[in-house]
């Protein structure tokens, strides 16, 4: 609640207020009541407005009077002469002077309400005042915030003219700014590191030499377990608009926190999973180290491996960017690796780990998540992207049984799959497609049979093996096809025409067929 000087009031030269007595020198609102007792119904912090119409003919009753309002926290009284009293009671100005109340003379001439009224636009125009000043200095943080998070803080500290200073749980300091020969940073600490200590507190001590400092702590955690304290400390109070632009130097801090333990989550997720592709058989030093990084998604060790196959690589981009969200928005935590289109499943993959929302010249990801998340739900996971995706995920496995070969049968799988759809890997599907000789020979095939069709993709911006795929995948039916890809039964029966024409093969031929359908869903068609 904002205030008003008494002097300002005394200054509205129209009301023609006159002091009688000094007393605090601000207010917070104004009432008028002819009660003997008002303090029920009075706010600490008010002006009582009255004629003193209880006291008429009883005017010893105003020093018990003074004393009731001065213990319900009342600043002051403005006593309106000219009806029950001609002039202000020696008695009441005794007793404001006894109880350090202010009191002032309204005349007879001046309304109550022309008081009551001229206050409440007063505080209206200052509470505006106010909240426009509190937007400005939390856009002040806004802007701070881009630049990292001791931007943040020493703009905090300049705004609020106190020290701030932010601490993880062990004790490190993230941003300390003292202000005024103060240091918040021993009160942020101390919130940080004790599991115990409030979430949010406020507190008012006095040093040696007198001075009277007030501080904010707050707590809070960005993981379950990372927490963190913030403090800040002014030789002032606080008051409720500085509290609030503390809270929101609080979500601002937090959200920074969280978007740099994302980018570390993630790197170490494609650099655990490249590791383990890379070298199945590990040293016992470096599997206790992935171990214990597997470990940050999935405390059972366990995880669900899920190979996603996008159309093209902007709409893997906006799938992760969309995954990157959901896991925000509901803590789900995941690993993420992009697969280079150009290496074999079988060599080891770059470790080119991203932080979300950066764009990626890969069409797929092999993703890691905890048991617990449902994949099957491919919307609520990558958004509207979800359209443009196909993939294939594990049942729950050991972290450790991640290789080359599942990683092509996931590609198979992925492959075989409807658009928008991502089914869990069937055991006894075509595992003998990852044996060498065969992935060799079909690559040797491809490239005979179906290497032109993927060099005039490449030249002409069409999509003639997507649809070749999703046509044997319809078997052989146009209007399925049609529904899968979105287009017309027309430009599917073009396609297929154009593809005939090019590869020299005959579709309507189920052996050719099964022939074609084996290259599209083989390893050499997922890279």
């Amino acid at each position: 609640m904002g205030s008003i000087g008494l002097k300002w009031l005394y200054n509205q030269r129209r009301l023609d207020l006159r002091p009688i007595v000094e007393g605090p020198t601000t207010f917070t609102t104004i009432q008028a009541t002819e009660l003997e007792d008002p303090t029920e119904f009075t706010a600490p912090g008010a002006i009582i407005l009255t004629v003193g119409l209880a006291f008429n003919g009883a005017a010893a009753g105003f020093p018990a009077y003074a004393a009731r309002l001065k213990a319900a926290g009342i600043q002051g009284i403005g006593f309106g002469t000219g009806l029950g009293f001609r002039t202000i009671p020696q008695q009441l100005i005794a007793a404001a002077q006894q109880e350090g109340l202010a009191l002032f003379e309204v005349p007879r001439a001046i309304a109550f309400n022309s008081i009551i009224n001229t206050v409440s636009s007063e505080l209206v125009r200052s509470e505006n005042n106010q909240q426009f000043a509190l937007h400005r200095r939390q856009e002040a943080l806004n802007k701070a915030a881009a630049f990292g998070i001791d931007h943040l803080v020493a703009q905090a500290s300049q705004e609020l003219d106190a020290a701030i200073a932010l601490s993880a749980s062990d004790g490190t300091t993230i941003s300390s700014h003292p202000r005024h020969s103060l240091d918040a940073l021993p009160d942020a600490i101390s919130v940080a590191t004790d599991p115990e200590a409030s979430t949010s507190g406020a507190q008012s001590r006095t040093l040696k030499d007198g001075t009277t400092v007030a501080t904010i702590t707050n707590a809070f955690r960005i993981q379950e377990h990372q927490r963190f304290g913030l403090a800040a400390s002014a030789p002032l109070k606080f008051d409720s608009y500085a509290r609030a632009l503390v809270r929101h130097l609080v979500g601002l801090a937090g959200l920074l926190l969280r978007e740099s333990d994302s980018s570390r989550q993630h790197t170490l997720g494609g650099l655990a999973l490249a590791a383990q592709l890379s070298s199945p058989a590990l040293a016992p030093s470096l599997r206790a180290q992935l171990a214990q990084a597997f470990g940050t998604i999935a405390r059972e060790e366990d995880v669900v491996y899920c190979l996603i196959s996008a159309e093209s690589p902007s709409a893997l981009d906006k799938a992760l960017h969309s995954l990157a969200g959901h896991a925000a928005a509901t803590g789900t935590s995941y690993f993420s690796l992009p697969l280079d289109p150009e290496r074999s499943p079988t060599a080891s993959p770059a470790p080119s780990p991203e932080v979300p929302g950066t764009p990626s010249a890969a069409s797929q990801v092999l993703l890691a998540f905890s048991p617990d998340t449902r994949i099957a739900t491919m919307p609520q996971l990558f958004g509207r992207a979800s359209s443009s995706l196909r993939g294939a995920h594990t049942a729950a496995v050991h972290w450790s049984e991640l290789s080359s070969d599942l990683l092509s049968a996931l590609r198979i799988q992925a492959q075989t799959e409807p658009l928008g759809t991502a089914a869990q890997l069937d055991d006894l599907g075509p595992v003998w497609l990852n044996n060498s000789a065969v992935r060799s020979a079909l690559d040797a095939r491809y490239a005979t049979l179906l290497g032109e069709l993927d060099a005039y993709d490449a030249a002409h911006a069409t999509e003639l093996l997507p649809t070749l795929r999703a046509f044997l995948l319809a078997d052989a039916h146009l209007a399925h096809t049609s529904a899968e890809l979105g287009v017309h039964r027309h430009t599917v029966r073009s396609r297929i025409e154009k593809i005939q024409q090019l590869c020299a093969i005959d579709l309507s031929d189920p052996i050719t067929r099964a022939e074609v359908l084996l290259l599209c869903i083989s390893p050499r068609a997922g890279r």
